[in-house]
């Protein structure tokens, strides 16, 4: 077993520094402290797609900002784009820039980190991860449903909502997850949620399990909009949720009131 500590010191002296940063859901108020100051130091500053422009702010007005993020159907090639921001980081470290990876939520939850990462080593490159809250979790807290409940449920699954060659990936096991009374947060889901809900269901999952749609975690209009399985489809022909949204879907998926957990 190895024991592997890793420290990135505060100095500006010490040369490049490659800083993989979690954004959060988007309320620089939910910022981490690290988070902030690699912001505060950055020389340059690459960032995804924040739906504002509240975090940047929070940069020095010198540091030079790239956009490097997608936005929904934008016509990317997304190897392409990848390998862009690689030469990005590889460039600018070697001019012995800081450097801010900015990335919306958790950059090792569906964020691509762990290539960037990946690559930063490959090219011996100093470089660090910035954990950021990611939009599940956040989606959850912020209208105070519980991910897990004491004696009710020990797990919880993290879920994307992308078809792979012409399917749902893990459909079984998402809805044992689901039956066994276990919330799944689906991510980049909301236009295959009717299709998602109707292959649980036919998994024998209730239509009856409650389902949370929460648009725009973190921005001063995040909504929430209620449903469950067996309602989703109708529900969706009348509202028409805000992206980016993440999904909720559980049993227990529903706001804490006064007598919900007891």
């Amino acid at each position: 077993m190895s024991n592997s500590k890793f420290q990135i010191p505060e100095s500006q002296s010490e040369g490049h520094l490659i800083s993989i940063v979690g954004a959060g859901p988007g309320d620089p108020d939910l910022l981490t402290v690290r988070a902030l100051r690699r912001l505060e130091q950055a020389d340059v500053i690459l960032y995804d797609a924040l739906h504002g422009t509240a975090i940047l702010d929070l940069a020095s007005p010198k540091a030079r900002k790239i956009y490097a993020g997608k936005h929904y159907q934008d016509g990317q090639h997304q190897t392409e784009r990848q390998d862009k921001i690689h030469e990005q980081l590889k460039q600018f470290a070697c001019e012995g820039k800081r450097v801010v990876r900015l990335k919306a939520g958790d950059p090792f939850i569906f964020g691509r980190g762990a290539e960037e990462l990946a690559f930063c080593l490959q090219q011996n490159l100093r470089v660090e991860v910035v954990p950021g809250i990611t939009a599940g979790l956040a989606a959850a807290t912020c209208f105070h449903i519980p991910v897990t409940l004491r004696n009710v449920n020990s797990m919880a699954l993290f879920y994307t909502g992308h078809k792979r060659n012409g399917g749902f990936e893990n459909m079984d096991e998402v809805a044992s997850i689901v039956k066994a009374n276990a919330p799944v947060m689906v991510y980049m889901g909301l236009k295959n949620l009717v299709l998602l809900s109707n292959e649980l269901m036919a998994r024998g999952v209730s239509s009856d399990v409650p389902m949370q749609i929460v648009s725009r975690v973190g921005h001063p209009d995040q909504q929430l909009f209620t449903s469950s399985l067996g309602n989703i489809e109708s529900d969706l022909n009348q509202i028409e949720p805000p992206m980016p949204s993440v999904i909720l879907i559980g049993t227990h998926a529903h706001q804490v009131n006064s007598t919900s957990i007891l």
